[in-house]
Parts: C-alpha cells; structure tokens; sequence
C-alpha cells in the first residue's frame, strides 16, 4: 500500500472546519449530500468519468496516478479509477469520518491507494516521492477553504497534479441553487468567479471544460490556442 511510503503523512487526526466553524462530520453529509440524488459529481460521477476519459484518449494523455484533493464519499474517485486503472492513487480528505469509510471499500483495495486525513493547504507537496500526479480531482473542494490559506492551497494543488478535473460553485452558482433548488451551504464561503480566477491563473491554464492545467507541465497536449486561457 502507498500510505507505507508516506507514514510521515499518514494517520494524522486534525479538526478541520468550514465556513462559520462547521466540521466536516456527519452532519455536513446528511445536510449537504444526503442521499446523493442531485449532487453533481455523484450521482452523474460515471458521466464525468467518461468524459474525461474520452478527452484524454482523444489527447492521448496517458494517466498513470491520481490524486484526489479531498474525496469525500469517494464515488468519484471510484468511476475515474474503474476507466484510468491508475497504478497509483492518493486521496486525502478532511472527514475521519470519510477516511475511515473508504477505507473499508472493497473498491479501493484493488488499487495502489494511500488514504490520509488531512487537508490540502497543510499538504507538504515535497514529500510525495511520485509528485507530480498525471491527474488531480478537486471537485467542489475550494469553497470550504478559507481566503487566508486559498492562495498556499491551489498552490500546492498545481505542485501534486499535471492536470486537475476541477469544479467550484461561485456566488452566482449558489444564488442559482437556491432558486432551482432551494439548496444552501452553510459550510461553505460563497465568492465570486473574479476572486476564484485571481487565485487560480498564477498556478493554472483553463484547458477545457472542468479541465485545468498547471503550468508546471512543459509539453502540453491541449495546443489549441483558443482553449487555453
């Protein structure tokens, strides 16, 4: 198993908060998630996978390893290895709750997977002997984390993945959700696009859609000129 590589890293048992000081337990999945029916990247996770699945093999980009930047109930984590067979696999999240959940999947056994309780911004990018990861997963993560560490978190996102499969609600998109569908986050910072692009485009290229970049790689295989920005 990868978390053997990382004991440094591994088992560590922090209280990780939200906005207004909410922890990530077991209240926050029933409020937030509940049964997963209308939560993008759940109950839709085999159509995202497919998705990129396809865009990279039409890139013939090859991915080897992922690393997932806060997993949760780990279903899409689960679809995007089934169709990239990763060799390598780490996935941290805030949640002992979580952490100890996916640690007990059959799923997860099949693959070389390091699961660690830990939060991105205290994440030492360093001591990951395979960084970078050919792909990142950070789907509506960011929202959570506070504007004092966001800056040192993206950072950190963009020195451990080539390329991330990326999402994150803005203020509009939250101000939609609860008109459509009465949905409300009070866990979550509400911001605007303006405030998430100045922290992303330092670290990050948009490449496509929900598809980001980091300027860490040197050949890129999105050439399109038009796409990128």
């Amino acid at each position: 198993m990868l978390k053997k590589l990382f004991p440094e890293i591994s088992g560590q048992k922090k209280i990780i908060q939200g906005a207004n000081g909410k922890l990530f337990e077991q209240a926050y999945w029933s409020d937030i998630y509940g049964r997963g029916d209308d939560v993008d990247g759940t109950f839709n996770a085999k159509e995202h996978a497919r998705y990129l699945h396809s865009l990279f093999s039409l890139l013939k980009i090859r991915i080897r390893s992922i690393f997932d930047f806060g997993f949760g109930k780990g279903v899409l984590l689960r679809e995007f290895s089934k169709l990239f067979e990763p060799l390598k696999i780490v996935a941290v999240d805030p949640s002992v709750q979580m952490v100890e959940a996916i640690r007990t999947c059959d799923w997860i056994r099949k693959y070389n997977a390091a699961i660690i309780h830990n939060s991105i911004q205290d994440l030492e990018p360093a001591k990951f002997k395979y960084a970078p990861f050919d792909l990142g997963i950070c789907n509506s993560v960011l929202q959570y984390i506070p504007d004092s560490e966001l800056q040192t978190a993206v950072e950190k996102i963009s020195l451990l993945a080539k390329y991330v499969y990326f999402t994150v609600p803005t203020d509009q998109d939250y101000d939609r959700m609860k008109k459509e569908i009465k949905f409300q986050d009070p866990y979550a910072y509400h911001r605007s696009k303006n405030f998430y692009l100045k922290k992303l485009k330092p670290f990050f290229t948009f490449v496509s859609f929900n598809v980001l970049e980091s300027r860490i790689v040197k050949e890129c295989q999105f050439e399109d000129e038009i796409f990128r920005f």
